[in-house]
């Protein structure tokens, strides 16, 4: 996925956090998937005229007369930033606050992260949250919800020296040739691993913490119900959400799952790499 950015919302590479920089390139793209521009002033959202229809902390999505907004605010302060999509989202306008904005590129989690949701649904692409592990041009998807362990997974894998980590907090899903491919983000968790490569995806394995390494075959029931508490479908917007549920139900579909009872050590990776031959 391609995202150009209007120059006001894209400063020197140097002011970007560095998970950043590997997916950062300079000049235009032809086939850019959506262009973030700055709005102009005189479109600019206000407190006194939102309306909310859907809140999730730190954002909200609601309505400025007949237009569909989003705000981003932290806490109970006013909003720092404003975004208006078009209605594929490959148009974006952006208003960072003059006074409350952050004081660095505003394009950052969880703003981007928000805004591309929509981009990559209407592109039948889907944001999970997961650790993606990379080996032999092959990937594993290890879905979980913060706390479940996808972190210290992430640290056991890297100890072992095999393969890479895509991310160990973000990945998005896409389809390919091969099927679905897994694809790094910008959007690290603990562990800061955040790859922009990408590789077909070979099984999805649920963790669980447990006294002895095992992999259990799952049912696509099972699978469904645990997958959609880790990915990002967009239920406030019924036609996105019909949309992002088809990518779900291709990745079930095609996808074998299993429960991976694990122990915290590095031996875990003995237990996956036949899934990845």
């Amino acid at each position: 996925m391609a995202i150009e950015l209007d120059q006001p919302l894209c400063p020197v590479f140097s002011a970007w956090p560095e998970v950043y920089h590997s997916f950062l390139r300079r000049g235009s793209d032809p086939q850019v998937d959506a262009r973030f521009l700055q709005g102009a002033d005189a479109l600019r959202p206000t407190e006194s005229r939102f309306t909310v229809t859907y809140a999730a902390g730190a954002w909200q999505a609601g309505r400025v007369a007949n237009r569909e907004v989003f705000r981003f605010s932290a806490g109970d302060l006013p909003a720092y930033l404003w975004a208006e999509p078009n209605a594929d989202y490959s148009r974006v306008e952006v208003w960072p606050d003059p006074v409350h904005g952050r004081p660095m590129p505003p394009l950052l989690h969880p703003v981007d992260r928000v805004l591309c949701m929509g981009v990559l649904v209407h592109r039948r692409r889907l944001m999970v949250h997961a650790c993606g592990w990379l080996h032999n041009g092959r990937t594993l998807l290890f879905p979980g919800v913060s706390g479940a362990g996808k972190t210290t997974i992430c640290n056991q894998i890297m100890a072992a020296g095999q393969g890479a980590i895509l991310s160990d907090d973000r990945v998005v899903l896409r389809e390919s040739a091969d099927g679905l491919a897994a694809c790094g983000t910008p959007w690290p968790g603990d562990a800061k691993q955040a790859r922009n490569e990408s590789a077909p995806l070979r099984a999805i394995c649920f963790i669980e913490k447990a006294a002895e390494n095992r992999l259990t075959p799952i049912t696509p029931m099972e699978a469904l119900r645990r997958i959609f508490e880790t990915a990002s479908v967009p239920w406030f917007k019924p036609d996105m959400r019909d949309t992002a549920l088809l990518v779900v139900e291709r990745l079930i579909q095609t996808t074998p799952a299993y429960r991976l009872d694990w122990r915290p050590d590095p031996g875990v990776v003995d237990c996956l790499l036949p899934l990845l031959q």
